[in-house]
């Protein structure tokens, strides 16, 4: 059923409506005293509440009803729901707590049943509840109604959407549709999302989340972005979630990592802290989107301008050189001792008029897309005559429309009063250069979010033939997935084309011998499911002068580990004896864990210290498409390594970008593996490709 019955409901019935302030009951009668549409009080202890009659059940009334705001005790809200779906309501936000958040999953289990049975679709339960300002209608207990606007704003917290709404006034911002989603019986994020999608009156989506139980998100999330920005606050980030495995993938793909992956593939918009959510908040509601990187700045202050030049870098925003027409204009504007260029120091005596004119002839570039104004206090300036000045060139500037206008006024109580106009009038005012240069770049990249391809042709082509292989090997792949140790799992990853190097399972001292001789520079590792870290086991041995006695070695060495470790029944399965790479590479890690929520997950690192120290890992959901695999690699602190430093050679970039694409499709298609990890991964010189040095696989 369409959640219009939510959003634009004719008639609305609040159960356990109340006469007494301070009740919850009574707040959402008087906010809803406003209300387009009809109010139908229910309690059976009142004849009437606001002078409105009132009922002892919603099925007492002659009328239809599209909504119910639920508020009676938990344990009767069963009974009420019930009730709800006998009179054919199409809707119900369920304020009342005491649900699953104390542990009751009994009762939330049972009224999501009954609100099943009956299609009735549920916000809630334990909520603050719902607005649309389009309509006037406040279900919520919360004290304050926020403008007429074109921002929805999703929250799992009453206290963040408070907040927000307590902000908005400062800024001048209204508001469309507000829901406090509460325990998401029902209606979950991408309900709500989807919905918006095509909701003429909303223009942004603002969500505040704690964690999600939605697997539609992802998806419908990525079909919004492309129409509409989504700005997302994520709380819990430095918690690292459920318990990892103990492969390296697990413990270092914790719960936001994750979450920071399928922001990214949503095209969603992040802020980290409350600040920033309401930055960006007011930056994407009063500012367009740019699709060039080209931005001018205009400054009072030297410095400043350098400091704004090199965020630029940071941000990879460019500083174009005006037109000819441009310089000529500012000639007559500037002093003769102003230098013009980009920064553009307009000096500091600059006027609000000099300001205002400079802004005009700026706005008229075509090489510029967006403006960063600068200003910092001395002796003869005027930060709010300045700011009065920017708002009118702003509003009656045409050219301006589609430039995104925006502000930093570098200082503290003399630019307080200037910044607040600024802010109150539409225009973002920063305190520093960094974070101007930092909103215009935000602009930018959601305008890159909006034209990426999610669809891959060669993504569609590997999975194509990934399903053909595992159709026709479906007995031994099974047979390989029963024991997927290192020698197993490296022979399933060859049957997809992965390089793998040659190698045998040694039983015994013999056999250990035979291929040593078979394969020439070789390497010996343990092959246990009880030890995940050969290394630390002493499970490795590298280029053996005694094949017999190193196989004898690397058994005693697994016996000692199991022992110190306190392993009982140690299972030895033999001695992988592998051909030893020995040419010029680099070691990486490419690893992929199963998300409840999102999928398949994928990692990429450099090897050795990079990944076990620094951390130094990038993240995406699969599908993993070129485009994204190369933003993953590109996002390392250490990918110039891998594009050759210190005259070291260029490494195989696009052979990592095939395994990285590979690896996503053959985790989607194998869904009983729980973690992978190709660790190390030899990556070789530029277009000599690569091979998969060690596998994990836990199932």
């Amino acid at each position: 059923m369409s959640l219009k019955y939510i959003f634009y409901p004719k008639s609305v019935a609040v159960i356990g409506a109340s006469k007494i302030e301070g009740k919850v009951g009574y707040a959402i009668m008087k906010n809803l005293k406003d209300f387009n549409g009809k109010v139908y009080p229910i309690n059976p202890k009142y004849d009437e509440i606001f002078g409105m009659k009132c009922y002892k059940s919603v099925l007492d009334i002659d009328d239809e009803i599209d909504l119910a705001v639920i508020v009676v005790p938990n344990i009767v809200v069963p009974k009420v729901l019930e009730e709800c779906g006998k009179k054919g309501v199409k809707g119900a936000v369920i304020i009342t707590a005491g649900f699953s958040e104390v542990g009751n999953y009994e009762l939330e289990k049972k009224i999501k049943e009954i609100a099943k049975r009956y299609n009735i679709r549920v916000i809630g339960p334990n909520c603050l509840g719902i607005m649309n300002t389009h309509i006037n209608l406040n279900a919520t207990f919360a004290k304050i109604f926020p403008p007429k606007g074109h921002i929805s704003i999703i929250s799992q917290s009453g206290a963040v959407l408070n907040a927000i709404l307590d902000i908005a006034p400062l800024l001048n911002i209204g508001f469309s549709k507000v829901v406090s989603i509460g325990n998401k019986v029902d209606i979950q994020e991408s309900d709500l999302l989807e919905y918006f999608k095509d909701d003429e009156d909303t223009k942004l989506v603002v969500l505040y989340i704690e964690g999600l139980k939605d697997k539609r998100f992802l998806k419908v999330a990525k079909e919004l972005s492309k129409k509409k920005p989504i700005i997302a606050l994520k709380s819990g980030r430095t918690e690292m979630g459920k318990k990892a495995a103990k492969s390296h993938t697990g413990s270092l793909a914790g719960e936001d990592v994750v979450y920071e992956s399928a922001f990214k593939e949503a095209g969603i918009i992040r802020a980290y802290t409350f600040e920033e959510l309401v930055d960006l908040i007011h930056l994407f509601s009063t500012q367009p989107v740019i699709d060039s990187n080209d931005i001018g700045i205009i400054t009072n202050a030297g410095g400043f301008g350098v400091l704004a030049a090199d965020s630029c870098v940071d941000y990879n925003m460019k500083l174009p050189n005006f037109e000819d027409t441009t310089v000529d204009k500012l000639k007559d504007i500037l002093p003769s001792s102003a230098t013009i260029s980009n920064p553009l120091d307009i000096i500091g005596d600059a006027t609000p008029e000099r300001y205002k004119k400079v802004i005009e002839v700026l706005s008229e570039d075509k090489n510029i897309k967006g403006l960063l104004v600068i200003l910092t206090p001395q002796e003869m300036t005027k930060p709010l005559e300045v700011a009065k000045s920017i708002v009118e060139v702003r509003n009656t500037h045409r050219s301006l429309k589609n430039k995104p206008l925006i502000t930093s006024f570098v200082g503290g109580v003399s630019v307080k009063g200037a910044k607040s106009y600024l802010r109150k009038n539409g225009i973002p005012a920063y305190i520093t250069p960094e974070n101007g240069v930092k909103a215009l770049y935000k602009l930018y990249k959601y305008s890159l979010i909006k034209v990426k391809e999610d669809y891959d042709e060669y993504v569609e082509k590997v999975k194509e033939e990934f399903l053909k292989i595992t159709k026709n090997n479906k007995e031994i792949i099974n047979q390989l997935l029963q024991n997927p140790n290192e020698y197993n799992a490296k022979k399933l990853l060859s049957i997809y084309g992965f390089p793998v190097p040659k190698g045998y399972l040694a039983k015994n001292e013999d056999e250990a011998l035979e291929y040593c001789k078979k394969l020439g520079k070789c390497v010996m590792k343990i092959v246990s499911p009880q030890i995940l870290h050969k290394t630390e086991a002493g499970g490795v041995i590298i280029n053996p002068d005694n094949p017999k006695e190193a196989f004898k070695k690397l058994i005693n060495n697994a016996k000692e580990y199991a022992k110190k470790n306190n392993i009982d029944n140690l299972i030895i399965e033999g001695v992988l004896v592998e051909e030893f790479i020995d040419r010029d590479k680099i070691e990486i890690i490419i690893g992929g864990k199963r998300d409840d929520i999102f999928g398949s997950v994928i990692m990429v690192g450099l090897g050795g210290v990079f990944v076990e120290v620094l951390k130094d890992v990038s993240f995406g959901i699969s599908p993993i498409t070129r485009d994204f695999a190369i933003q993953m690699l590109k996002e390392l602190k250490s990918y110039k390594v891998l594009e050759g430093v210190r005259g070291r050679a260029k490494k195989d970039i696009n052979f990592i970008i095939d395994t990285l694409i590979k690896i996503g499709v053959f985790m989607d298609i194998h869904k009983n593996i729980k973690e992978i990890d190709l660790n190390p991964v030899f990556v070789f010189n530029e277009n000599e490709g690569g091979c998969i040095g060690d596998v994990r696989i836990i199932k």
